[in-house]
């Protein structure tokens, strides 16, 4: 196997030829100094195979499909699944105004956003609520750097 530099390749004919196996002769040439030799088995397949293709009908075609069940969802059931999912999203929610009342939130799910877009009163809360919590980690930065100062100064 010959490795070709890039300038060789660059200086390669870049026109190909299409070969249909089944008109051509066992020896094809493609590009100069490339040979391709088709035994006379591989051409009786090749002829085979494309016959048989052709001639077979397609069987994706004669599937029946069957009949769309009703959903399950119906009645009963899905006034069920409707209060479920509004027990899940309060629930969510409620989780979600704990975590950020206490601090311990790293973010907000998608109903709690919705719910603080359209609640004025619970947006003031939230906002309140971080602004106590940045005044307090404030204070604490603050108490941290006067108390390293004073350790410095006191020797």
């Amino acid at each position: 196997m010959q490795i070709n530099g890039y300038q060789q390749i660059q200086l390669m004919p870049t026109s190909t030829s299409v070969v249909d196996t089944a008109k051509t002769t066992p020896t094809v040439t493609a590009e100069p100094g490339v040979q391709v030799n088709f035994s006379a088995q591989a051409i009786k397949l090749a002829e085979s195979e494309n016959a048989s293709i052709k001639t077979a009908p397609l069987q994706s075609q004669n599937v029946t499909l069957p009949e769309q069940p009703d959903t399950p969802l119906t009645g009963e059931k899905l006034q069920q699944y409707v209060q479920f999912k509004k027990a899940q999203a309060q629930y969510q929610i409620h989780a979600d105004m704990a975590n950020i009342l206490t601090g311990n939130g790293d973010g907000i799910s998608a109903p709690t956003a919705y719910y603080l877009s359209t609640n004025e009163d619970a947006r003031g809360v939230v906002l309140q609520q971080h602004a106590m919590q940045q005044q307090a980690e404030n204070m604490q930065r603050y108490q941290e750097s006067t108390q390293a100062i004073n350790e410095r100064y006191k020797d």
